[in-house]
């Protein structure tokens, strides 16, 4: 009875907390013209309403390296019937999660299983609908910077230190907390900062203001390009496991069954931008480069899961990672219920090969 009393204390807190987030909203929206937008295709497009017009599908703003901008950018959304709308960036603590529950969004394109669970838990019912990308030792999820002379030689010196992050969440503090709790270091020694602009934190790091980043792509290899920091770690050196940066693509439930169309073009779309990118970098970072307006020899990036459909044994690593860290016991969720391989995406255009020549 003590058990199941504690459960509900535990689970009552996570929804509070969860919809107390959700009062919050999205800061700096820009117009349809600051970002890219595909062309209007017909009727026979399976995304596309019953007037023939392209079904227009509201997105975060993106600011990182995403496979969301190759997608949109090549035309892949627009050849499903698909139109992207940036609704703005998130303001500070908002997560995407928390904007699709308000309905200021359409789909998840940024985050991780376990934020999918956390976010079933707090009663908002999602599922991942397609992969996005993996960990990789060359093309690394999270990389550690530190200043350039920072005497830091390890992630087992972030005891006591102060480290950046976009969100409190898996990848970000989860990570680090991951790896300290198995060294058997004390993670609640380490103060977590919030900052969520671009580039921000590598901006801090350099100043001082910080002892660590955890920078995400293509942030983190700008600052490296730019020299005044130096890399430390990457979260491949804590996992050694590509789906330990397993990236999820997410659809309410309420809209997949609205829109199951929508859902499969979308997931073609970005299944064919993933392999576009693995065998077109340089052309990718270009696009990218553009749209974010960097540098794009400066951006680092991800390495896209090419599988089709999700991966079953990536969910449970995420699992096994987030019920280390103890946001929910073992049972209170389980990984089939936060995905779905209904939505297997088309076989790539032949077409697709011509993009880049």
């Amino acid at each position: 009875m003590k058990k199941s009393l504690l459960k509900q204390k535990r689970f009552s807190s996570l929804v509070l907390t969860f919809f107390m987030a959700l009062t919050l909203v999205l800061s700096g929206c820009t117009s349809s013209a600051s970002a890219p937008q595909p062309a209007p295709h017909g009727s026979s497009e399976p995304g596309a309403t019953a007037e023939g017009k392209p079904f227009v599908l509201k997105v975060v703003t993106q600011t990182t390296f995403s496979d969301t901008i190759i997608a949109d950018k090549l035309g892949f959304f627009a050849d499903e019937g698909i139109q992207i709308e940036y609704v703005g960036s998130l303001g500070q603590g908002v997560t995407q999660y928390q904007a699709l529950a308000q309905g200021i969004i359409d789909v998840v394109t940024q985050g991780h299983p376990a934020d999918i669970a956390k976010a079933r838990l707090a009663g908002v019912k999602i599922t991942q609908v397609a992969p996005g990308f993996v960990d990789d030792a060359d093309n690394p999820h999270i990389m550690y910077l530190v200043k350039k002379d920072s005497p830091l030689k390890t992630l087992d010196d972030l005891v006591g230190k102060k480290v950046s992050v976009s969100f409190s969440g898996v990848c970000t503090d989860g990570y680090i907390k991951y790896y300290l709790k198995n060294k058997g270091l004390d993670p609640d020694s380490v103060e977590f900062v919030t900052m969520n602009q671009p580039g921000q934190a590598e901006q801090a790091v350099t100043q001082g203001l910080i002892d660590v980043t955890t920078s995400h792509t293509p942030y983190g290899g700008v600052a490296l390009r730019q020299g005044d920091v130096r890399l430390l770690a990457t979260s491949w050196d804590i996992f050694h496991s590509p789906g330990a940066g397993f990236s999820a693509r997410a659809f309410s439930d309420e809209f997949i069954e609205a829109h199951p169309d929508v859902v499969q073009g979308f997931v073609n779309a970005m299944y064919r931008a993933r392999v576009f990118i693995n065998n077109n970098l340089d052309y990718a970072k270009q696009e990218a480069g553009e749209y974010l307006k960097l540098d794009p020899a400066d951006l680092s990036s991800n390495n896209f899961d090419q599988n089709k459909s999700i991966d079953p044994a990536y969910i449970e690593d995420w699992f096994e990672i987030a019920e280390t860290m103890g946001l929910w016991e073992h049972g209170d969720i389980s990984p089939e219920e936060v995905y779905t391989n209904q939505f297997v995406p088309e076989d790539i255009p032949a077409s697709d090969a011509n993009i880049v020549k």
